[in-house]
């Protein structure tokens, strides 16, 4: 089977929407945090839009034929110039659906976000993996990824005390 993976276009969105309720849907099973809003389809469509028209920001899609598979979104950040490595890569997304996994694919859409990342003279890529994503971790070692800095998180609950402020 031959699998296509091609830069996204506004056209894809609609397609792409389903594959992201997917891997939104498997994140907020590991943790609540990434449960997405009702308004989640149309706000995740605004964004890739946005994102799609910005020199610094790479979506692809990967295709069976005509229909959409997988996806992965990155895009380069500017830190301030008090840093070495100031362009980074930062990978948002990246998912195959289930039935086409272990064939290459997520693979093959990180392997052009990190090209499309060298030629942006980008020399650091920095992506977050939710902590119990069990196959997501090993999937990233394999490409070289390593972890250099925990991501940590707490729930503010209302205490019904006033904060005195």
């Amino acid at each position: 089977m031959t699998f296509e993976i091609r830069r996204a276009t506004a056209r894809d969105i609609k397609e792409i929407l389903p594959v992201w309720g997917e891997l939104a849907g498997f994140h907020a099973s590991l943790d609540p945090a990434f449960t997405p809003s009702s308004e989640w389809p149309r706000e995740y469509g605004a964004y890739l839009r946005s994102l799609m028209s910005r020199e610094d920001a790479l979506a692809l899609v990967a295709k069976d034929g005509t229909e959409i598979i997988g996806y992965a979104v990155g895009r380069v950040t500017t830190l301030p110039p008090f840093f070495e490595h100031r362009f980074r890569g930062y990978i948002h997304d990246v998912y195959v659906r289930e039935e086409f996994r272990r064939r290459g694919l997520g693979r093959r859409l990180v392997e052009q976000i990190l090209a499309w990342f060298r030629r942006r003279g980008v020399t650091m890529v920095e992506l977050t993996v939710a902590a119990n994503n069990r196959d997501a971790i090993p999937f990233w070692e394999r490409l070289g990824f390593f972890v250099y800095m925990h991501q940590m998180k707490q729930e503010l609950r209302d205490s019904g005390l006033g904060t005195g402020d």
